[in-house]
């Protein structure tokens, strides 16, 4: 069994995430996906970034900023429902999801990929002495390997990537990623993974994300 496959077949509720997250890169949304489990590590929602879409999941936001990954399995959990959730991203949560996932029944986050555009967001400690009593969520990631690096990748590969936001991620040394990702669609590699399966597909880039791409 080669890398590729034994990283994929160590992967639990994450691979959830990561079907999401395929999902949105082939329907054209930025490649994110997330995964709810409950305290008994049992999947309660799944689901994935929606903001290029015409329509939705009845619960679900679609075709606006805020139809991320993690805002839509966030609004499909009952109210009260749950008290101890386990979040699974594919990439670093941003702002928006980060305030969600506070005010949410979730105790641990868990993300693949990171994003040094929204790093050091979910600390909201310094807004209020009631935010500073409050337990801090448990955060896991990002991984330091090739499926992190996937992660970041692939949600790199749609429409987040304007001009503006490329200036932004190359300010902050996320260059060599921003070029692979570009790399990627010049060659028309992104149309040809998507049409792949997810395992397929990582396999088929697991030579691009060996060596590590960050500034």
């Amino acid at each position: 069994m080669d890398d590729a496959a034994a990283r994929w077949n160590d992967l639990d509720d994450a691979s959830g995430a990561f079907r999401q997250a395929w999902q949105a890169l082939r329907t054209g949304n930025i490649a994110v996906g997330a995964c709810l489990t409950d305290e008994h590590g049992r999947i309660v929602g799944a689901a994935r970034n929606r903001v290029m879409d015409t329509d939705g999941l009845p619960g679900e936001a679609w075709g606006s900023s805020v139809a991320h990954a993690e805002m839509n399995v966030l609004a499909r959990v009952p109210f009260r429902k749950y008290s101890e959730l386990t979040l699974t991203t594919t990439l670093e949560p941003c702002l928006q999801c980060a305030g969600a996932i506070r005010l949410a029944p979730v105790t641990t986050v868990r993300f693949a990929g990171a994003d040094r555009y929204w790093e050091g967001c979910h600390d909201f400690s310094r807004l209020s002495p009631r935010e500073a009593a409050r337990t801090p969520l448990r955060r896991i990631g990002p991984m330091r390997d090739e499926l992190g690096r996937f992660a970041t990748l692939i949600s790199l590969t749609g429409p987040s990537l304007t001009p503006g936001f490329e200036r932004q991620l190359r300010a902050i040394g996320e260059g060599p990623m921003v070029d692979l990702a570009l790399r990627l669609v010049r060659e028309g590699r992104v149309a040809r993974l998507a049409a792949m399966d997810l395992s397929s597909a990582l396999h088929e880039l697991w030579g691009d994300l060996a060596e590590p791409v960050e500034a």
